[in-house]
């Protein structure tokens, strides 16, 4: 099963569609003003005795990159380099403490206590994530769990006056959601819809959370035509989410993206088909990131390029009939989702592509290009 959907009585770019149905809007329309831990005592074994612990200085397995030893669970870098690359600084009895890259992009070292960014700060804080499943090879209904930071838009739009849930937002702190610009273009977000799987009232589950929109930040520099960048607007609440089972998500920070042998996970409430409504519950399915050129060699015969501010996934065909895990319509804006332990990461946003669930990856707003705009805006 793919999770894509397409609603075909709305107009789109002629080659590469947004993963919304979008009427055409007037480009004057958009309002100008929005832009704008671990436990140190745990034994070591004999043999460690004199190798560095957590929280040492290290140098990776090339001999040239700086570090500090962490955890495996807590070190995103590893999800980056080949594993002939890693580097074991030392053992416990739960977890490998590995050489993990330690600089901002431009070779500073951290100036936080031992984080890069606030963002990697604040990930820490956040309680951590239920357990959940492995991962899946098809697309199939979460459970409720899985999406703890996850919630469908109520968008009304300006031309219909009709409101509609078309995208997924992340809550990425206890205030601010993370979704693709493109979704609030012509629109306007009335609420987030939140702690439940179904777009409509369900007596089997919870009562929804329902929290109201008080601001929509986008990028200054999101542009739609000729072709979508910098997709990624911040959603502001009207009030401070104090459930305990709507738990935030970390962002990813790393420059370099997952490998394409790491399992990443997809979310939305878009169709599973190109004629499909949006579904009526949260859909789940597994993809891997391309290498980059491996992908614009594929999007070149779409006459289409990936920007640094993206990257591309797509699910492997598992059983080789030609369908592939995909999002496509409907689920704009939801994750491109990093599990390490029990942290969940979001490296990407649902953005933009050329035709769902077939050869030619889609295409995810980069996070790791944004943590600085994010930060002055969440976290100021």
């Amino acid at each position: 099963m793919e999770l894509y959907s397409f609603d075909t009585s709305i107009s789109r770019h002629p080659i590469v569609e947004p993963r919304i149905g979008e009427d055409e809007v007037n480009e004057d329309k958009i309002d100008q003003s929005a832009f704008s831990d671990s436990d140190s005592s745990d034994p070591v074994l004999p043999s460690q005795f004199n190798r560095p612990a957590e929280g040492d200085t290290c140098t990776l397995a090339d001999g040239l990159t700086r570090g500090s030893c962490r955890r495996d669970t807590n070190c995103l870098s590893l999800k980056t380099i080949p594993q002939k690359d890693w580097k074991t600084c030392s053992l416990d009895k739960n977890s490998s403490i590995v050489c993990c890259i330690d600089t901002k992009p431009d070779g500073v070292q951290d100036v936080r206590g031992g984080f890069r960014y606030k963002s990697d700060q604040m990930c820490a804080s956040f309680p951590e994530m239920p357990a959940t499943g492995n991962h899946i090879l098809n697309g199939i209904e979460a459970d409720l769990e899985d999406f703890p930071y996850l919630g469908a838009l109520a968008l009304l739009d300006n031309y219909t006056s009709t409101v509609s849930y078309r995208c997924g937002a992340n809550l990425i702190s206890d205030r601010f959601m993370l979704t693709a610009a493109h979704c609030l273009f012509g629109k306007q977000a009335i609420h987030v819809r939140m702690g439940t799987l179904s777009l409509t009232d369900n007596p089997d589950e919870d009562a929804p959370v329902i929290i109201g929109v008080e601001r929509v930040f986008f990028h200054r520099n999101y542009t739609r035509r000729p072709i979508t960048r910098n997709d990624i607007a911040l959603i502001k609440l009207n009030r401070t989410v104090v459930e305990d089972f709507l738990i935030p998500v970390c962002l990813y920070t790393e420059q370099n993206d997952p490998l394409p042998t790491v399992p990443l996970t997809i979310a939305g409430w878009g169709g599973n088909d190109s004629a499909s409504l949006m579904s009526s519950s949260l859909m789940k399915a597994s993809v891997t990131t391309y290498e980059r050129d491996e992908c614009n060699s594929l999007l070149a015969k779409k006459i289409v390029r990936l920007s640094n501010d993206q990257l591309c996934a797509l699910g492997r065909s598992e059983f080789n009939d030609g369908l592939r895990n995909d999002t496509c319509v409907g689920d704009s804006g939801g994750p491109l989702e990093l599990s390490i332990g029990r942290r969940k990461y979001i490296v990407g946003l649902t953005s933009t592509g050329i035709v769902c669930g077939n050869e030619f990856p889609s295409i995810y707003t980069r996070i790791s290009q944004f943590i600085d705009w994010i930060e002055s805006i969440v976290w100021p």
